[in-house]
């Protein structure tokens, strides 16, 4: 950090928003005192910006982003007449940029979601919020029913897959029975292109902790699926890592159809039964399941561009 009286860079934040015309974006803000002259460019399937001489006047180094689209920007101080704002992306977007002369002088780049669109509109998706009814499933130490956590977080996912365009249908939307037969069903009957049920692990130990993600024993993608699932969680949650593994319940899944059982961390651990209460993990889980599907659907598409405006 080098402070003179060049502009600094003051506040770096990124969101993701619906725009004026429909569209899905994810919007990148670069605020400073006042404005610089910059570059910004493509390289290497991220994007670069360049500020000439400016100053940092922020904590430097990485910020995790995981959106779906913007995995992470870094920004560091080039000597003393340079910074570098780099953003990694994990899929191809369209980019564009304004500056914005207020107070603080704004710089934002938008960047568009369209690939990821692209990819899960029309997709089939069948959500499962697991056990219900008479089947309450784990239970926390302070009394936290696996069935009533899971709805949440089933319909946080159905509503952020539906902005994708994906096509979704809940096995339950209330406190119903459903049998394993019956939620197969639904997915074969759906015609699905994948079908996750959301739990959270149970344990006899106490100290158990973290998240897994179980997969169908069948060679449809369920694997593949529930590693692009795992990682995602691990990265939305913070939590350990308890990894992938095969799950013999999901056994009677058509076998044309991936699925996947994502166990939301440990319900019988004290402190990720508090952390299950709140709306942070119902929020942050769901993101994590849909960026594994897009990183699943998207694994032989072709790398990241950027175009300048």
């Amino acid at each position: 950090m080098h402070l003179g009286n060049s502009p600094r860079i003051t506040n770096l934040w990124s969101k993701v928003v619906d725009g004026e015309n429909g569209e899905w974006l994810t919007r990148v803000v670069v605020e400073s005192t006042r404005p610089y002259e910059y570059t910004l460019k493509e390289i290497n399937g991220g994007i670069v910006l360049e500020c000439a001489g400016a100053d940092v006047n922020m904590p430097e180094g990485k910020l995790e982003v995981n959106d779906g689209l913007l995995r992470d920007i870094n920004i560091e101080q080039l000597g003393h007449d340079t910074v570098r704002v780099q953003m990694a992306l994990d899929h191809p977007a369209v980019f564009k940029h304004a500056v914005y002369n207020d107070f603080p002088s704004r710089l934002v780049i938008t960047l568009e979601r369209s690939f990821i669109t692209g990819l899960l509109s029309g997709k089939r998706i069948v959500v499962d919020p697991g056990h219900g009814g008479k089947d309450f499933g784990g239970r926390g130490p302070v009394s936290l029913l696996e069935k009533n956590v899971v709805l949440p977080i089933a319909r946080n996912l159905e509503k952020l897959l539906k902005r994708t365009g994906a096509e979704v249908t809940l096995t339950r939307s209330g406190d119903e029975d459903l049998s394993g037969g019956e939620r197969a069903g639904i997915a074969v009957k759906e015609r699905a292109d994948a079908f996750i049920s959301i739990h959270t692990n149970a344990s006899a130990d106490s100290s158990v902790e973290g998240a897994a993600s179980l997969y169908a024993p069948l060679d449809n993608g369920s694997e593949e699926l529930a590693r692009y699932i795992q990682e995602e969680i691990i990265k939305k949650l913070k939590v350990m890592d308890r990894g992938v593994a095969g799950q013999p319940a999901l056994a009677g899944m058509d076998k044309g159809i991936p699925a996947v059982e994502v166990e939301i961390v440990t319900i019988t651990n004290i402190v990720e039964e508090v952390f299950l209460r709140g709306l942070t993990i119902q929020k942050r889980a769901a993101e994590g399941i849909v960026n594994g599907l897009i990183k699943y659907f998207a694994s032989d598409r072709p790398s990241t561009r950027g175009d300048k405006e």
